[in-house]
């Protein structure tokens, strides 16, 4: 069964591009996805087609109008079934009415969610049906948010719009699904996916502008080239990750070669 990944957008043509592209593409072409590009003003009911309108209140920007989105949900069997509910807790400890009857999931890309994290492409992964809400204003009409289920946020500043967020997260989910990518190593060993940062990798030439690739590389004997390999995971996400290697429960062998990596540090310092 492949993810439907419907996207409701006042401009569809931002992802017409990207749709055709790379992972995205390839996702579609083996059936893993079926995209749905979904025009908000499709929904509107006047005649100029507009989807946002002036705050209540006075002050700058346009907010999205709580009219389509509704009509553009409902089309999806989006909404929460008031008549069905259940409760369920959110990651934040909230509970909320759950929908016994709802499959797709809805996203609201947006600076006031919660951080994005690799966790939550592999969460989102395993859904059947995710809806991308996406604005591109000084933000949604509040009704809205009582709709969505979820609400992520690509980091600490402001974009201008959802439609490169959800782009984000539909990569991020794409390159777990299987048949994606070809090399299923090269996700498995992503930076965050193992837990840590990935470690250095080279390719032809061997030289290039006086630096050479490290011989541990060049020598065919596996079990050093993995040893190499950890420990610089182990270095870099010490480096510049050390909140990630705190919550790691590292082995014997791992933490001998931190005890490496620290040493090494010290005498250059």
């Amino acid at each position: 069964m492949s993810l439907r990944l419907s996207i409701l957008t006042g401009l569809p043509e931002y992802f017409e591009a990207a749709s055709a592209t790379a992972h995205i593409r390839i996702a579609q072409e083996k059936r893993a996805i079926e995209i749905d590009l979904i025009n908000l003003r499709d929904y509107a009911s006047d005649a100029y087609r507009s989807i946002d309108d002036e705050p209540y209140g006075g002050g700058g920007g346009m907010v999205l109008k709580p009219e389509p989105v509704w009509k553009a949900l409902a089309a999806l069997h989006a909404l929460p079934d008031t008549t069905q509910t259940d409760s369920e807790e959110s990651r934040e400890g909230e509970v909320r009415p759950k929908a016994v009857k709802k499959i797709p999931w809805v996203v609201l890309p947006t600076p006031k969610g919660k951080r994005l994290k690799q966790d939550d492409f592999v969460r989102l992964s395993g859904k059947e049906h995710i809806v991308f809400l996406c604005s591109r204003y000084k933000g949604i009409d509040e009704r809205i948010r009582g709709w969505v289920d979820e609400e992520l946020s690509l980091g600490d500043y402001v974009i201008g719009g959802g439609e490169l967020a959800a782009l984000v997260v539909i990569e991020g989910i794409v390159r777990l699904l299987d048949g994606v990518v070809g090399a299923r190593e090269s996700v498995e060993t992503d930076s965050y996916t193992c837990g840590m940062l990935s470690a250095p990798v080279y390719t032809r030439p061997e030289e290039f502008n006086s630096e050479r690739v490290p011989a541990v590389l060049l020598s065919g004997h596996h079990a050093e080239i993995e040893r190499w390999r950890r420990k610089k995971i182990i270095e870099l996400t010490l480096a510049r990750r050390p909140d990630l290697l705190a919550k790691m429960r590292l082995d014997k062998d791992d933490e001998t070669l931190l005890s490496e990596v620290i040493s090494e540090q010290a005498c250059r310092s």
